[in-house]
């Protein structure tokens, strides 16, 4: 369904310094499997999640979308695509603070156009776990239930690629290994995941990793392929 070819991403800093963020990407995504994007921070993740996930265009190279090329897309285009095939959780969760839980969930399934109804027997598993603090402000949730509620948003129309920033930084043991397993199930549903991560442990559980670094793809293999790579010991 996705693919990247000759993807670069040049962007201005401050003082208005051209800054090249990804250099040169091809790289082509399997079916309903999941790959991480491991790498430092600084590495190009987010930049290369927000460029496949249509949140921003690359600056050379084209992104094809089964079989249609970026290059010819129009803003509308771009709409459906984000609408119809994307769901998205960034670092933070992008939830509505003031909102209870209910209500985000409400709100998104609005800002898709579908009703909650149409994707509660996708996201049930999920948002049952949370569905007692439905009238809680999302502000006042723990971080391993924002963690919920945003998959929850994510998935309430139906994508089919899920797109998930570092999702388990400032998340408990216990959240974390509830998250991977939900992951897990979603995969076994038919649904593409592409995640970033600088947690080698959690790497572990995909198809492939792509090591990230400096904005290029250094490699993209499988978990064991990865390790076998290297000629020490990754863990001391």
């Amino acid at each position: 369904m996705l693919e990247l070819k000759n993807v670069t991403k040049i962007y201005k800093n401050k003082v208005g310094t051209d800054v090249l963020a990804l250099d040169d990407i091809s790289l082509k995504f399997p079916d309903k499997g999941m790959v991480f994007l491991l790498g430092k921070s600084g590495s190009g993740k987010s930049t290369l999640l927000n460029v496949i996930g249509g949140l921003d265009v690359p600056s050379k190279g084209e992104i094809i979308v089964k079989g249609r090329s970026s290059k010819d897309f129009t803003n509308s285009d771009f709409d459906s695509y984000r609408n119809t095939y994307v769901g998205f959780i960034f670092q933070d969760f992008h939830l509505l603070e003031d909102l209870t839980v209910e209500e985000n969930l409400k709100f998104f399934a609005a800002l898709f156009g579908v009703e909650v109804e149409d994707s509660y027997d996708l996201v049930a598993p999920i948002y049952r776990q949370i569905e007692p603090f439905k009238n809680r402000r999302a502000g006042k949730l723990s971080g391993g239930m924002k963690q919920k509620l945003a998959l929850s948003c994510a998935l309430i129309h139906r994508p089919s690629v899920l797109f998930l920033d570092e999702p388990t930084t400032g998340v408990d043991a216990v959240s974390r290994t509830e998250f991977w397993d939900m992951l897990a199930d979603l995969k076994a549903k038919g649904i593409t995941i592409l995640v970033s991560t600088p947690y080698m442990d959690e790497a572990s559980r995909c198809d492939r990793i792509a090591l990230c670094n400096d904005g290029r793809i250094l490699s993209i293999d499988t978990p064991t392929e990865i390790v076998q790579g290297f000629d020490a010991p990754l863990y001391a």
